[in-house]
């Protein structure tokens, strides 16, 4: 394999999901500065990165190819001991200035993005949903043997220490989707599971904080709080299915002003626009070190596994 230097904007990770081949790994998507396309970035096996653990909106240099198993064009098999820091997180208080104009135009539709993934296998892509209708709030499905085997014979081949500082990796419960439309003619409406690693913390948080209230408090935050900002939905198609889509990260800055005042309004169940209220939750959900679709009923891997 030949390596070449990458300059990445980091602005997807996923939840941590088992691998057979690598144990916990994370799906990430960023930017590449140099052509101004996105990238899909794996294996990587964020809780182990240690001192290079990278956040969303910090530039990264890292040794990059094309991998022998995935032909989806944005994809890049990192060598992860080649991640270097550069900066701080590209701050947000210029109302999102600075990061925006670093991604990719977003595109009008997932209608759109579907027509260049038929024309061209164009398989990550942004865009504004016209309306969220609703969070949809469903059971996971378990982990396979197969893949708690490989989660504890990684545990089995990290050094004590190691072991002692990285927790066991928790699944979540509950897999979450958003039901939207978009702003095109051709548009029936959507439902899309959600993977960004933000929705999965917001669980383990709150519904150890506040374990009779945590469903309220995720659906103020993801049905109401982001949607009432100028959010954007980044997608990424399925390893096993190519032509398949999932929404593996949130883009939320503020709505544009309009007479010196913020747009502050969304989408109830009803689909009348009201305006938002109520307690207001924390947008930037903490990763902690400790971290424990579609329509498909399948299992969704978002990247290959290799043997």
């Amino acid at each position: 394999m030949v390596y070449e230097p990458k300059k990445i904007l980091v602005v997807v990770k996923t939840y941590p999901n088992p691998s057979q081949a690598h144990g916990e790994t994370v799906c990430c998507a960023g930017v590449d500065l140099k052509t101004g396309r996105w990238v899909r970035m794996y294996p990587i096996t964020f809780r182990r990165l240690a001192d290079n653990r990278f956040k969303k909106y910090q530039v990264i240099e890292c040794q990059a190819t094309k991998p022998r198993n995935d032909a989806r064009p944005e994809s890049l098999r990192v060598d992860q001991d080649s991640i270097k820091l550069i900066g701080q997180v590209i701050p947000s208080s210029d109302r999102w200035g600075r990061r925006m104009a670093l991604l990719p135009a977003p595109s009008g539709s997932l209608e759109e993005i579907k027509a260049t993934n038929l024309a061209a296998d164009v398989s990550i892509g942004m865009f504004r949903p016209k309306a969220i209708r609703r969070l949809v709030k469903e059971h996971a499905d378990a982990w396979t043997e197969k893949e708690r085997t490989a989660l504890r014979q990684e545990r089995l081949g990290l050094g004590e220490e190691e072991t002692r500082e990285l927790s066991e990796l928790e699944q979540i419960p509950w897999k979450f989707s958003y039901e939207f439309d978009c702003d095109a003619a051709e548009c029936g409406g959507h439902k899309l599971q959600i993977f960004d690693w933000e929705l999965g913390q917001s669980y383990r948080r709150w519904s150890r904080s506040d374990p009779t209230r945590w469903e309220e408090m995720i659906r103020q935050k993801y049905e109401q709080e982001l949607p009432a900002k100028d959010l954007h939905l980044v997608v990424g198609t399925l390893a096993a299915h190519p032509k398949t889509f999932v929404i593996i990260g949130l883009v939320y800055p503020p709505r544009p002003q309009m007479d010196g005042a913020y747009v502050q309004q969304s989408l109830d169940l009803m689909g009348q626009e009201r305006a938002v209220t109520g307690k207001r939750i924390g947008l930037e959900a903490q990763e902690a070190d400790t971290l424990a679709g579609d329509e498909r009923d399948e299992a969704l891997e978002l990247f290959p596994d290799e043997g």
